[in-house]
């Protein structure tokens, strides 16, 4: 079967010819955290099939937005990561998700949430127009998962795995993280009933809150 095209003289329209098939840019979603093998990415993308996420990741290679790669040793595994072409779709992803936040409500009885999904959640929340305050390395720990933060220039990164030096670390749940990304709870709150704990310089954590745009002051 031929792909279909929107066959207009339009960027848009170009740019969706690719990126507006099902599953496409939430392939692109689960490299914008890191490179990943093609087992993670059928784990991380619930309902997708095989030969599906083939056909998308052959796409996307021949768009020269992704490419394949090996990690370095030890890991020394054959992975899929984001062209310098492909990074470019970080910004409207992250914007596209915020939107999307918005209209998230709690999760339906078929909606599994996990935590790499919640932290990309977290990088939607970003306000590029933050105080300078909050750049540097933070660690985020959702359930035993453990994510990177890094903020600098006005752009945000979250990867999985530990910071190398954290300036601050935010331990919580996926409950209170879900309840406070749909607005059904506060930061304030969170913290105030400790099921979001933050350790760290206090002014980096007021910084944090203001870059993601929460309030954590607690009455």
């Amino acid at each position: 079967m031929a792909k279909r095209s929107y066959d207009e003289y339009c960027g848009l329209a170009v740019a969706l010819d690719l990126l507006g098939e099902r599953w496409t840019m939430l392939v692109i979603r689960e490299l914008l955290m890191g490179p990943k093998r093609f087992t993670d990415l059928l784990g991380g993308l619930s309902g997708i099939g095989t030969g599906l996420l083939t056909q998308r990741l052959r796409q996307l290679e021949e768009a020269h937005v992704i490419e394949k790669a090996v990690l370095p040793p030890p890991a020394a595994s054959a992975v899929y990561q984001l062209t310098a072409d492909g990074e470019m779709l970080r910004p409207t992803l992250l914007g596209l998700t915020r939107w999307g936040l918005r209209r998230l409500g709690t999760p339906t009885e078929s909606q599994t949430p996990n935590a790499n999904l919640l932290a990309f959640a977290m990088a939607a929340r970003f306000n590029p127009a933050s105080s300078p305050a909050a750049d540097g390395e933070h660690e985020l720990h959702v359930e035993g998962s453990m994510f990177q933060i890094i903020i600098e220039n006005g752009a945000i990164q979250i990867h999985p795995g530990p910071a190398e030096r954290a300036q601050a670390t935010i331990t919580t749940d996926m409950a209170t993280l879900i309840a406070i990304n749909n607005g059904s709870l506060t930061l304030a709150e969170a913290i105030s009933a400790q099921t979001l704990v933050v350790d760290g310089d206090a002014e980096v954590i007021t910084a944090l809150a203001d870059a993601f745009e929460l309030d954590a002051q607690v009455a």
